[in-house]
């Protein structure tokens, strides 16, 4: 007798949801590190994807001071789930009226997120001391309304 092959999707179990974690951390690490009472930065090096996208929504997502640099200078591949994740920070740094800034320089970051128009909202710093000068000067956004418009 024939086996059966079923094509059902499988059902996330506990130990599949830990390997998915054990994948994101291999192939991304976030790391923030306080700079000043008033700045942040986020560090993340590796791979940006759907499979590990949440170890930096869960940084970004995190009580965060005044201002914020998201250092993606050791990011080698970005999705777009990570454009989405770095628009709802921004979105969510104007609506609390906090200052961010991108360092990235490596076209496969920085060509979705000109495509996306990312760079017309937040400054894109080509290096972190760039961005460490700039970003505690530049004035807070203007808070969105429910529309997301200034």
């Amino acid at each position: 007798m024939p086996s059966r092959i079923s094509h059902s999707p499988r059902i996330p179990t506990a130990t599949g949801r830990k390997s998915t974690h054990q994948y994101a951390e291999t192939i991304l690490t976030v790391r923030t590190i306080p700079w000043r009472h008033d700045l942040a930065i986020i560090s993340a090096a590796g791979e940006i994807d759907t499979g590990s996208v949440r170890l930096l929504q869960r940084a970004l997502w995190q009580d965060l001071p005044a201002g914020l640099v998201l250092d993606l200078s050791g990011v080698t591949f970005f999705g777009s789930a990570g454009v989405r994740a770095i628009e709802g920070a921004v979105g969510r740094a104007r609506a609390e009226r906090r200052r961010i800034g991108i360092v990235a320089a490596a076209r496969p970051v920085l060509r979705p997120l000109r495509i996306f128009g990312v760079d017309t909202r937040v400054g894109i710093y080509p290096i972190l001391a760039d961005a460490l000068r700039e970003v505690p000067l530049s004035p807070p956004p203007p808070a969105a309304d429910a529309t997301g418009r200034k």
